[in-house]
């Protein structure tokens, strides 16, 4: 019974992944001999830095030599050798499989209104500054820099397939590796190339793309504009047309969905043909998810502190982020549902209280900005509370975990988690 656990919430947080750990130590079987920082010691101690926090390995290596909550969780007390020899001792592909057994073992809650349009893919690229020691990060003449390619699923709003490289390395080329049948990858302006439209196109995959205006093309025929009615205040100057780049040697036929919206104009190159106009413009403002999983990544989880200088302790450095990602998505969907089982609901607030607190100054400017913003915000985060509720990790979320490290995994804890982010 959850009543009667007697793990406490880390342990809770890294059991769906312990097995992978354990079957993972197993195929290095010597390593747990020979080393005291060995693999599964060396993964716990690594989650427990980014869950709690703490930002580099020297004050991991402090907070486990001296906190009552390491010392509780029996994590390995190691140097900054060991952790320096670790990061180089391990090959990435160990942890990308790790990463990959728990991607494909956990159940997390799908998006019915995005499943209904196809698996839908969120690709872009960050940059996270290097030291000047990092030859191999040239970037821009005289600054060093890594760059993150990220592919996020927007039907389960999770990361599952990244790169680290270079910062000077193409966004495209990471684009055209990953492509696979039947999917849909929504990208920014900085994908665009007639060479990816046809890769993806001749792989029966599908792109929402947005163009630029000073692209030249042929009108192939006129589309009928579909957008709700609630919505069409918001969009002007809406045109859906099939189009052939004058400058596109494939000769392939795409669609064009051209509008306005809060002061700009946009173009969206796409080759799927089924969905609304409405679905296309929606999906592409779904893009800001990815945007979002950078940020929370950096300022949120502190990863743009690295742990290691080299390539591949980069590359196992992300693993862990994007590792604990996972862990802290499937641990507040697991609140949530259990929360929702035994009926604990959270106070709402009215929608006058809502404005208030978001401003001190509520006079009538005030309140019409906040509607049209909330307006503009729902074109994005159309599922409202859902989003909120069992996708986002907020650091009020994120800072009542780290408070209850220790405690049971019990109804209670679940209801503090739950009612006091």
């Amino acid at each position: 019974m959850l009543e009667d656990s007697e793990i406490n919430l880390f342990e809770t947080i890294v059991a769906p992944l312990q097995p992978f750990i354990n079957e993972a130590a197993q195929t290095i079987k010597p390593d747990s001999e020979t080393y005291k920082l060995s693999l599964v010691p060396f993964i716990q101690n690594l989650l427990f830095g980014v869950v709690a926090g703490i930002k580099t390995v020297g004050l991991l290596i402090t907070e486990i030599k001296t906190s009552p909550i390491a010392k509780e969780l029996n994590l390995v007390n190691a140097s900054k050798s060991m952790y320096s020899e670790a990061f180089s001792r391990y090959e990435p592909e160990l942890f990308r499989n790790i990463f990959c057994q728990l991607l494909n073992n956990t159940e997390f809650i799908e998006i019915p209104e995005i499943n209904s349009l196809g698996r839908i893919l969120l690709i872009d690229g960050s940059v996270f500054p290097a030291i000047s020691t990092m030859e191999w990060a040239k970037y821009k003449g005289t600054a060093n820099a890594l760059k993150l390619h990220l592919a996020f699923e927007l039907n389960r709003m999770i990361p599952v397939q990244f790169i680290s490289t270079e910062a000077n390395y193409s966004e495209r080329k990471f684009l055209e590796e990953i492509i696979e049948k039947g999917e849909t990858y929504v990208c920014d302006r900085g994908y665009i190339s007639f060479k990816a439209f046809a890769a993806i196109s001749l792989k029966e995959a599908f792109f929402i793309i947005r163009g630029k205006s000073n692209m030249k093309y042929s009108k192939k025929g006129d589309l009928d504009v579909t957008i709700p009615d609630e919505f069409a205040p918001f969009l002007t100057n809406v045109k859906d047309t099939k189009v052939e780049f004058i400058d596109d040697k494939s000769g392939i036929e795409y669609r064009i969905v051209s509008f306005s919206a809060i002061g700009e104009s946009y173009i969206l190159i796409t080759n799927r043909l089924d969905l609304t106009t409405y679905e296309v413009i929606m999906l592409y403002a779904y893009r800001w998810q990815v945007e979002l999983c950078f940020r929370f990544l950096k300022r949120t989880l502190n990863c743009i502190h690295l742990m290691s200088h080299d390539p591949k302790g980069i590359e196992i450095q992300f693993y862990i982020y994007m590792i604990t990602y996972l862990l802290l998505i499937s641990l507040k969907q697991k609140c949530e549902t259990i929360n929702e089982k035994h009926q604990v609901k959270k106070p709402e607030l009215k929608e006058e209280d809502k404005l208030s607190s978001n401003s001190c100054n509520n006079n009538n400017r005030d309140i019409k900005y906040k509607q049209e913003r909330r307006y503009v915000r729902g074109l994005v985060t159309l599922l409202g509370k859902g989003l909120q509720k069992y996708w986002k990790i907020g650091i009020h979320w994120l800072t009542v975990v780290r408070n209850l490290l220790l405690t049971p995994f019990n109804l209670a804890t679940v209801r503090t988690i739950v009612l006091r982010q």
